[in-house]
């Protein structure tokens, strides 16, 4: 039995967007000069020079090679006509803010020294040894190459301004760096070195009275211990392979390499620019670059970022001052209005992956979707994959995976979290979720729904507090449903502080440390509805903060193949028809009630990131529309950035229309819902689709219950 009755029509218009006929194509290549015209057989050397005759509408192809310079667009296009950037087609365009190392000589032992110019400072200078990133001369040594372990050195106490340790190597560490996570391991910070000896470090001061540094510091006893550090910055602490150390007095370069071998001319490189892309015009599409050791910043707003490698984006020291926990750098910034992440592949940096902006109302609206985005916050401090602050952004159908600590950090209003796949965050830290969400007085009004949230475990030394959602700190105003969380040591879900109006439907919990956990602190908890979830491990919520209703905690699967994270019900499981109807939330199910859990049995197997097949009940047993010879009419075809959809009369009266378009190849690209039934002309964007031919479908749903 189905909630609503639901229609569509399917519209066999093929389209063909992006079409060139107006456009002027400029080339750059490596072999150019920017006294040419810029013509593919008298191609530019710059971007710059490319930019400075490019119009509205224009495309700018740079032909194959490695590329450094910034790619700094200060033009803008318009809704109807970007500035395109992209590499010719086949070819591989890589922007790099690195430049390589020549005439190594000698130093002492297996170390080598160049001379070179490092201009970016102690806190972004990098060494790549054939594209992998290279450790800063440090004690105790990386032993197992893998960045999120740390191999630091337990404490045995300390105060504001020193730590206490045994075996501290007989160097003076002074103007080094300490590197510290205490025993809480939510966060760490860095800081300089102004003395030592073989039992203590001494540091700059901190307030250890104040967050962040209450409670992370070298007083505090936690986990048994409190805490670790790794010490870095001297010369002398150069003892293995893959270490370097500059002396920026001497503009000497030190490095060992991975075999001990003298280093190729050309196979060291050095971070010499913190940016490969600068957008601050509006209507620019950047698509299908490799992009190393440098960010892509996109300022301006109406921008389109698509189908781009990013690696090694934004790679640095925490700040030596920081007194928030957090930094916002990140290997994608998105700073404009309107912006568009998708389908690109974003991994490896210390702090975020992908950063939007919400001071002074930026970032809003900000569509990030379809992307692969790992291996981020290296340097364990409050950074994530992916870090919103701004409002009505779209995180969807992303693939987030391996993060020192959250996987995913929403603060903003009126957001969507839906189909991400999301695991293996918690590496370093503790007390944090795979989704993780803080504090606000209002409601925030951000759906939560579709996701996989999974396989996240602290280190030993860090305790359990890995959460699969976390609504932190006063977190009002969340729909939180249709979520899978399983194998995360923590709660499924958990809530601390004034948690008010927060509505959890339909979720399922397994292999979770519990289901549900709460930390109050003296704050007042209320109006939360937990309603039709599934647990495997207790308990739910208890109080009159917390209602109630048709929850399942059984230790029994009831799922086809829980194993391999097949979580839909099976017929016998106590799941199928056991939940109640929510009237003032809007679910499809099949049966006389819905199921328990994430999923319905007889309906769709939805999976989660950038392969997610989404769960449209509206297509269960729908009827087709014939709107006899008035017809449905689409234009222009071919078009360029937006078409126009229009309908006959009298088509819609009180429903939701949605369409969506799909390639010949059956791929959905992209889907846009209507509420404005009284319009007959509807009016799409295709400006993000690549050229191409497309097959449109519109649906219709009857919103009378």
């Amino acid at each position: 039995m189905k909630k609503y009755i639901c229609s569509y029509l399917l519209l066999l218009f093929v389209i063909t967007v992006k079409s060139t006929l107006f456009a002027k194509e400029v080339y750059v290549a490596n072999n150019g000069n920017d006294t040419n015209n810029g013509s593919i057989n008298s191609p530019f050397a710059t971007f710059n020079k490319a930019i400075s005759v490019m119009v509205a509408g224009d495309v700018c192809i740079v032909r194959e090679g490695v590329y450094e310079q910034v790619l700094s667009v200060n033009k803008s296009g318009t809704a109807s006509d970007f500035l395109t950037f992209r590499p010719a087609e086949g070819e591989r365009v890589i922007i790099k803010a690195t430049t390589t190392v020549q005439n190594w000589e000698p130093h002492s032992g297996s170390i080598y020294k160049a001379q070179v110019s490092m201009p970016l400072g102690v806190i972004f200078n990098q060494v790549y040894y054939n594209d992998e990133i290279m450790d800063w001369a440090r004690w105790p040594n990386d032993t197992d190459g893998n960045r999120f372990t740390i191999d630091a050195k337990v404490i045995n106490g300390g105060s504001d301004s020193h730590i206490d340790a045994d075996g501290i190597p007989g160097i003076d560490w002074t103007d080094g760096y300490v590197w510290y996570l205490g025993g809480h391991s939510g966060t760490s910070w860095t800081r300089s070195i102004t003395g030592s000896s073989a039992n203590r470090i001494n540091y700059t001061q901190i307030d250890i009275n104040r967050w962040p540094f209450n409670p992370h510091n070298p007083t505090i006893f936690r986990n048994g211990s409190h805490g670790r550090m790794y010490l870095m910055g001297k010369l002398e602490a150069l003892d293995q392979a893959k270490e370097w150390y500059y002396d920026e007095n001497e503009g000497t370069l030190y490095f060992q390499t991975p075999d001990g071998n003298k280093p190729q001319d050309g196979a060291v490189e050095i971070a010499v620019r913190k940016r490969c892309v600068l957008v601050e015009g509006q209507y620019v599409r950047i698509e299908g670059f490799e992009i190393f050791g440098g960010n892509a910043f996109l300022k301006g707003a109406n921008n389109i970022f698509i189908n781009n490698k990013v690696t090694h984006g934004r790679e640095r020291l925490d700040g030596l001052d920081n007194a928030s926990a957090q930094i916002s750098d990140a290997s994608v910034e998105v700073l404009g209005r309107n912006t568009q992440i998708k389908n690109n592949t974003i991994e490896y940096g210390s702090l975020n992956g992908v950063y939007v902006y919400g001071w002074a109302n930026n970032g809003q609206n900000t569509v990030i979707e379809g992307n692969t985005i790992r291996y981020f916050d290296t340097a364990g401090i409050h950074a994530t994959p992916v870090r919103v602050t701004a409002d009505n952004v779209k995180i969807l159908k992303n693939t987030i995976s391996q993060a020192g600590r959250d996987g995913m950090f929403v603060i903003g209003n009126n957001c969507e979290v839906a189909y991400n796949d999301v695991s293996f965050s918690q590496n370093t830290n503790s007390d944090s979720g795979v989704f993780y969400t803080v504090g606000n007085e209002a409601d925030k009004n951000t759906e939560i729904h579709h996701n996989w949230f999974h396989d996240s475990s602290p280190p030993s030394y860090a305790g359990t507090k890995a959460a699969g959602i976390y609504l932190d700190n006063d977190s009002k105003g969340h729909l939180v449903h249709h979520n899978v969380v399983w194998n995360v040591s923590w709660s499924g879900i958990q809530l601390n502080w004034a948690i008010w109006n927060n509505n959890i439907y339909h979720n399922t919990i397994w292999n979770a440390g519990n289901a549900m956990a709460s930390w109050i602190n003296g704050r007042e908890q209320k109006n939360n509805r937990i309603w039709n979830n599934y647990s495997n491990k207790p308990d739910w919520l208890r109080g009159s903060a917390y209602d109630l209703k048709n929850n399942v905690i059984a230790a029994v699967s009831p799922f086809e193949d829980a194993s391999n994270q097949n979580f839909m019900p099976i017929s016998s499981g106590g799941l199928v028809d056991q939940a109640i109807v929510i009237t003032d939330f809007d679910k499809e199910f099949v049966g006389g009630s819905p199921d328990i859990g994430a999923y319905e049995r007889g309906g769709v197997r939805w999976t989660a990131g950038v392969d997610a097949i989404i769960d449209d009940m509206d297509l269960l047993g729908v009827e087709t529309v014939d709107f006899g010879d008035e017809g449905v009419r689409l234009y222009p075809n071919p078009t360029r950035d937006q078409f126009t959809i229009e309908f006959p009369q009298n088509t819609f009266g009180n429903t939701t229309t949605t369409v969506e378009i799909y390639t010949l190849q059956g791929t959905k690209v992209k889907s846009i819902a209507f509420n404005d039934s009284d319009q007959r002309q509807k009016t799409i964007s295709a400006s993000e689709l690549s050229s191409g031919t497309y097959i449109i479908k519109s649906m219709f749903k009857n919103n009378a219950n």
